[in-house]
């Protein structure tokens, strides 16, 4: 590495500090970010409230398949005679307990993958 500078090329870096330091620029910066800013803001409160009739549409079924889902989860898949064995295995003898561990393995299998 050297210390010198070819003088056209430093003209051209002491040139371009000059107008970019102009107030009247930054100033016109600020006001297109502040601009986008408030176009965001606008545009997720019309997204909200468009979809907040969606959400209350399907709220009455979503409701319905998860207390069908409470009901079917907490049932046992295999009936175990030996209350200690059936306590031994009742995290895993239940749909909850198959579909957390599907989950799980799902999970493992993926950062397994993608590392």
């Amino acid at each position: 590495m050297t210390d010198e500078r070819v003088p056209g090329l430093q003209a051209m870096f002491d040139a371009a500090r000059k107008e970019t330091a102009d107030e009247a620029f930054v100033a016109r910066v600020m006001a297109e970010v502040e601009k986008g800013q408030r176009r965001t803001v606008i545009g997720w409160i019309i997204a909200g409230l468009l979809l907040a009739p969606v959400a209350w549409w399907l709220s009455t079924p979503l409701i319905g398949m998860v207390e069908l889902a409470s009901q079917l989860l907490p049932d046992s898949l295999i009936t175990v005679e030996e209350e200690w064995l059936a306590q031994l295995l009742a995290p895993v003898n239940s749909v909850a307990g198959v579909v957390g561990l599907a989950v799980l393995g799902a999970w493992l299998a993926y950062r397994k993958i993608s590392s």
